[in-house]
């Protein structure tokens, strides 16, 4: 199983906690932030949230006075663990099309808070056709609820070339990630490799870890394959193996 750090987000479950630091970590900035919004074919609207994490290491602040949206429901499925660095579309949300754009995600951490834009429905907040492909990611706004973060499916990548190259016996380096919005909550997001194809039998050093050695037995060309589950969407990638008798 995967720490959240590499592939999910962890909740802590007390609103009454401040927010949590590692012993390493030096305490910096956090911002949530607005990312725009799309139009729906139903008339409803998709709201994009992110968030940058200047802190060296992941940081968890619990729902409560220092999570929280303004209006309405404080808690709406927001996250909770954020990981370093800026990751966009971390809390997708339909909402009807009567939205009168006040909806603000406020985030307190250190001795700082931060708020969302107040000025949701901007012209210049409409996201670009790029930005609006990924936001659209599993998201149907028919039949999703409305006005909650969305869980969506991991994303899971096999890094580097399309095709690999190895010998029998030595261990080919597989370099994965597996990246989640941290939904459900409370649920670790795992990872998983696996041969589909391929003359002999792959053995994986670490067969939980988007990042492992792999290990051919026959000469020929193989494909694995790394898939990521929240434990109610799975998402899959895989990449081709060719491997030379060995030396």
């Amino acid at each position: 199983m995967l720490t959240a750090g590499v592939v999910g987000l962890v909740v802590a479950t007390s609103s009454l906690l401040a927010p949590r630091l590692s012993a390493r970590q030096t305490t910096t900035s956090l911002f949530p932030a607005y990312d725009g919004f799309a139009y729906n074919d139903d008339g409803s609207l998709l709201l994009a949230f992110t968030y940058f994490n200047h802190n060296r290491t992941t940081v968890t602040v619990p729902i409560g006075e220092h999570n929280m949206f303004l209006t309405g429901e404080p808690d709406r499925g927001q996250p909770t663990t954020f990981l370093p660095g800026h990751h966009r579309f971390q809390c997708m949300m339909v909402v009807d099309g009567d939205f009168d754009g006040i909806l603000r995600w406020r985030l307190a951490f250190g001795d700082e808070t931060h708020l969302t834009s107040d000025s949701m429905l901007q012209y210049s907040w409409e996201l670009d056709a790029g930005s609006e492909r990924r936001a659209r990611r599993d998201v149907d706004p028919a039949t999703a609820p409305r006005n909650v973060c969305l869980n969506r499916s991991p994303i899971v990548r096999v890094l580097g070339l399309a095709e690999l190259t190895g010998t029998v016996g030595e261990g080919v380096k597989l370099f994965g990630s597996v990246r989640d919005e941290g939904l459900p909550r409370d649920v670790p997001v795992t990872a998983a490799w696996r041969q589909t194809s391929g003359p002999g039998v792959v053995t994986f050093d670490r067969p939980d870890n988007p990042r492992t050695l792999a290990f051919f037995d026959t000469p020929g060309t193989y494909t694995v394959e790394l898939t990521g589950s929240d434990s109610v969407f799975e998402r899959s990638a895989s990449v081709t193996v060719v491997i030379e008798p060995a030396r």
